[in-house]
């Protein structure tokens, strides 16, 4: 999956770890968020970098050995800092990590103003409309999402997302 978010304000105020327990959850099963990240708060503000997944299976046992059991969620500039860019790891992904992505475009967008596409930046969306049109998503507990998770799994098809990006990797 991919997004983009068109920047307004050049300011990212948010905290990683706050973002990511938005994204999936505080405490589950008595456990707190198993979270494995690359980059940081500093990150997130200073370069628009951050690189997150949930460790599935260090917080749910039935993860374990599953497809899917680890989905990165990563953010990149693009085109000289005016875009974020948001992508996953696969095109097709499981509800639980569907929710979490669109809850950090959801984040994001909020934080910079932006206006967000999911097309290649051919359409866009103002935050209220996102919210909107995924609601049903947006609004869906993270336990819900889970176990729909554990369901779909067994069918999804695992196709990676292509490399055909402008991030420079450096």
């Amino acid at each position: 999956m991919r997004a983009w978010i068109k920047i307004n304000q050049p300011i990212i105020n948010l905290d990683y770890r706050e973002l990511a327990e938005k994204m999936w959850f505080n405490f589950y099963l008595d456990k707190e968020l198993e979270l494995s990240h690359g980059g940081n708060s500093e990150w997130l503000k200073d370069s628009y970098t951050l690189d997150l997944k949930w460790d599935k299976s260090l917080n749910d046992k039935r993860w374990i050995q599953k497809k899917f059991a680890t989905e990165h969620i990563s953010l990149n500039p693009i085109r000289d800092n005016k875009f974020l860019y948001i992508e996953t790891d696969h095109i097709h992904i499981l509800t639980v990590d569907k929710r979490a992505f669109y809850i950090m475009v959801q984040e994001l967008a909020t934080v910079v103003g932006g206006f967000i596409s999911l097309d290649g930046m051919k359409t866009w969306f103002s935050l209220k409309e996102f919210q909107q049109k995924y609601y049903a998503l947006l609004s869906m507990s993270f336990e819900e999402a889970n176990e729909r998770s554990l369901k779909e799994v067994e069918t999804l098809e695992c196709v990676d997302e292509p490399w055909d990006n402008e991030v420079i990797y450096d």
